[in-house]
């Protein structure tokens, strides 16, 4: 992965324009440029891996320039993508538009799951840990030579004395899934539309190689503005995991935040 020296940035010719996103760990400035910075603790360099393969196919995310660290915290500077976020404009398409959105969505989808992995690993683009962002936290861990390490460390870490039924949904999970390249957080707020057309997927610093249901199962983990967005999940995916699905969401309730 390429890395930046602090001062190659600030070096850059241009103009400050606009914060486009800011949280805590996470600040998003465009630059006159039409580049944008994305810095803070929050920020995960290894999204540098997954931007950049999912360019190689055809996939519509901005370009990355430059990774690395910048007054001592992690950032990337890549392409600013025209468009609206999906969460906004949402509520006043028409059922043809949404549905539209939907398919060009499956189709990415389907363009993802195509991609052959250069290892079995479960983990990051770039051969790291996994990620797995919750409603209050973050679990990492690995990278995992198979899915049954990878469940063993994502769903018994635990609070107490496992209930029985928790014990019994842990003893039914799979662990023979594909692995497929996956963005792990495909809510409305990381999906930019245009003109009817899906012009940028951004946020991918959860992204990685997974089980196959892992894209389904975490686009049901993320609240969102719009709660008909979840009732669209057939008309996203190809296959759904409704077993897979409601393991996941027994246990987790069991964990920590």
């Amino acid at each position: 992965m390429a890395s930046a020296p602090e001062t190659s940035v600030p070096k850059l010719d241009r103009e400050r324009i606009e914060v486009l996103h800011e949280m805590s760990g996470c600040l998003v400035t465009r630059y006159s440029d039409s580049t944008v910075i994305k810095t803070g603790r929050a920020v995960n360099v290894d999204e540098q891996s997954a931007l950049e393969l999912a360019s190689q196919y055809g996939l519509p995310v901005p370009r990355v320039y430059d990774a690395g660290e910048l007054d001592g915290k992690p950032f990337l500077r890549m392409d600013f993508v025209e468009g609206d976020r999906l969460d906004s404009v949402w509520p006043s398409m028409t059922p043809e538009e949404k549905s539209s959105i939907c398919r060009q969505l499956r189709e990415v989808i389907t363009t993802m799951r195509s991609i052959p992995a250069k290892t079995g690993l479960i983990g990051s683009c770039s051969g790291g840990e996994a990620r797995d962002c919750r409603h209050y936290t973050e679990y990492t861990g690995g990278p995992f030579a198979d899915e049954a390490t990878f469940n063993s460390s994502f769903y018994l870490d635990f609070v107490g004395t496992i209930p029985i039924g928790i014990r019994t949904a842990l003893s039914q999970i799979r662990s023979d899934h594909r692995i497929v390249f996956s963005h792990g957080d495909l809510s409305q707020h990381n999906i930019l539309v245009k003109d009817g057309r899906i012009t940028g997927l951004i946020d991918w610093e959860t992204a990685g190689w997974y089980p196959e249901h892992w894209e389904y199962i975490k686009f049901f983990d993320r609240h969102g503005k719009n709660r008909d967005w979840r009732n669209f999940a057939a008309d996203i995916f190809h296959e759904v995991y409704h077993q897979e699905l409601a393991h996941h969401q027994g246990i987790v309730r069991w964990q920590r935040p």
